[in-house]
């Protein structure tokens, strides 16, 4: 195989490898330096979208992200809208969501789906990822000739 073929397969696939490794970091930073909480949903916000198959059938899509209200562990009163969306079964305004949150940073709030679910997506991805590495070294490696 030709050797630049082999560094445009390796750079893909590390690229892919490098992201899952910077969701799983931005995760684990996130999970050290947050506190768990319960808040109450006070409104949502509704937003559309549409997406497309191959077959060119469009498909809406409905995501409601929630603004909520949430009292600190010091005692202050909060209320942020997420920059995640509900998962389904979609919550009621009145609802009591469990979030993670930075102490002292307003903005730093995220819907809490569980550990197992922050981690599946990174490790994922890296799993994936560090297999399509592996399968690539394997099947583009050089060719030594016997003597």
């Amino acid at each position: 195989m030709e050797p630049w073929v082999r560094v445009i397969l390796l750079s893909a696939v590390s690229l892919f490898l490098f992201l899952g490794i910077a969701i799983g970091v931005d995760i684990w930073q996130f999970r050290n330096a947050s506190e768990a909480a319960t808040a109450e949903i006070i409104s949502l916000r509704r937003e559309m979208g549409r997406t497309e198959d191959v077959n060119g059938r469009s498909r809406s899509t409905v995501s409601y992200y929630p603004t909520i209200r949430f009292v600190s562990s010091q005692g202050l009163q909060y209320e942020v809208e997420t920059p995640q969306a509900l998962l389904k079964p979609i919550a009621e305004v009145g609802d009591r969501v469990p979030i993670r949150y930075i102490t002292g940073r307003q903005g730093q709030v995220r819907l809490d789906h569980g550990a197992l679910h922050d981690w599946l997506i990174a490790g994922s991805i890296t799993a994936v990822s560090l297999i399509f590495f592996l399968i690539t070294l394997i099947f583009t490696r050089r060719k030594v000739p016997e003597i």
